[in-house]
């Protein structure tokens, strides 16, 4: 059986381009340009590429990696490798790896079985 692994991953929107404005209701909301931040549209959906980076140990702060923003494919083919490079996408946030602790686990039962005997024991 494989081993579950459960990982945070914390991303902050307000690194990229955003305004955050008041509806009329008085609700906040976050305001992110499609095109300002290198995102895609596709099919009425929004989606960032991104890398999700991980180290062989923890740092200083307990993270196990980080996040970052990368170009679509497209848009680096068109800039070309030079320009792509001088974009400056941002850091959107740190990897944290939480391990299940041992009274978390479902604890084995044991029962004994009588070899010779052609009776289940429950």
């Amino acid at each position: 059986m494989a081993k579950l692994q459960s990982y945070a991953l914390s991303v902050s929107l307000t690194k990229l381009q955003h305004k955050i404005i008041t509806s009329k209701s008085g609700q906040k909301c976050l305001v992110i340009p499609i095109d300002d931040n290198y995102l895609t549209l596709k099919d009425d959906a929004v989606y960032m590429q991104t890398d999700l980076v991980t180290m062989d140990s923890e740092d200083t702060n307990g993270n196990w990696g980080f996040q970052v923003q990368k170009l679509p494919s497209d848009i680096y083919k068109s800039l070309g490798s030079e320009k792509a490079k001088e974009i400056k996408l941002p850091y959107l946030g740190n990897l944290k790896v939480f391990q299940r602790s041992n009274s978390d686990s479902v604890p084995q039962a044991n029962i004994d079985l009588d070899e010779d005997s052609e009776t289940l024991p429950f």
